[in-house]
């Protein structure tokens, strides 16, 4: 166990290390000049360098790697072009933003679309409720995220007019970390909270029930019957041993969530790291887009580290070599 542990912490420190190479050769091979994000006028070429030199884009490529690596084993991202300040201090704020709608989304999106696949698998089979749950699940799996946030938009913003379209709070709303907890906060959380629950219940749903399918035929399900366990009981116990492939789902769906929900931050304005990183590649802002890329490449990679570790846990049967 502790010799996998080790080699996975391995490859993915690897993985992490090329992640950032790429990125980093990405950025510096784009013909944009970073020194255009300025909004000063008449900038000299003086100046100009003074910048490029400031913010570690002179010398040669290898050059600029080798100091690049080396801030980041450092934990020192540098900082914004575009905001003038550490990368850290604009992204920490942005990551509360999106884990507010990740987390939840994602969490409530699974025990909706297990408890709904549920129902559909132990439903008879090729009755209404598997046919009508199998469709729905299959057609809100093919429309796109943006889809379901501007369908949501139109229908409860624009023309019902309960909830807010856009931002995390009206003007002169609270600030700082109170706001989290104010109604007005929640009010504007709704709709974009909504989409992805929406968008992660199907593959929920489905999953659920091709397990509760496989699992109802079991002899241990028999066994359970014949006992005389209620029928509701006896589902619960093909439900619970059909959560494993959700489980090992769920970890790296986290990650994945978080790199996502850009198209529904950008839909809701909301502003999250999904927004921001598309604005920093638009403003050619190195160091908080690569950031963005390292935070999300670490995330997707302990996730997955993460489900491999609980899967063998929840299932015996699984070995570690």
């Amino acid at each position: 166990m502790r010799a996998y542990i080790l080699r996975r912490l391995a490859q993915s420190v690897l993985v992490v290390w090329a992640v950032t190479t790429i990125m980093f050769f990405m950025f510096r091979v784009m013909p944009a000049d970073p020194t255009a994000i300025l909004l000063e006028r008449g900038l000299t070429d003086e100046a100009r360098q003074a910048l490029l030199e400031q913010w570690g884009l002179t010398g040669s490529m290898w050059d600029q790697y080798v100091a690049y690596l080396g801030n980041i084993i450092q934990g020192d991202f540098g900082s914004s072009f575009f905001y003038r300040k550490p990368v850290w201090e604009v992204l920490w704020p942005l990551i509360v933003n999106t884990l507010w709608i990740a987390v939840p989304g994602l969490l409530l999106g699974a025990a909706l679309g297990a408890a709904i696949g549920t129902a559909v698998g132990w439903a008879r089979r090729g009755g209404k409720l598997e046919r009508s749950g199998i469709f729905l699940a299959t057609v809100i799996r093919g429309v796109p995220n943006f889809v379901i946030g501007i369908a949501l938009l139109t229908v409860f913003s624009s023309t019902l007019g309960w909830f807010p379209g856009f931002g995390m709070g009206d003007p002169g709303a609270t600030t700082g970390f109170a706001r989290y907890f104010t109604l007005d906060f929640l009010h504007h959380l709704a709709l974009p909270l909504i989409a992805v629950i929406i968008y992660f219940m199907p593959e929920n749903l489905l999953l659920m029930r091709s397990g509760v399918v496989e699992n109802r035929t079991e002899d241990y399900i028999e066994l359970v019957r014949a006992k005389g366990v209620p029928q509701r009981r006896v589902a619960w116990h093909a439900a619970r041993n059909s959560m494993l492939p959700l489980i090992t789902w769920l970890f790296p769906a986290l990650a994945e969530t978080i790199a996502g929900i850009v198209v529904i931050e950008i839909v809701f304005s909301w502003p999250g790291v999904g927004r921001e990183l598309v604005l920093a590649v638009t403003r050619q802002d190195y160091p908080l887009a690569q950031a963005a890329f390292f935070l999300l490449a670490v995330m997707i990679v302990l996730a997955n580290l993460a489900a491999d570790l609980v899967y063998g846990k929840l299932d015996p049967r699984v070995v570690y070599k």
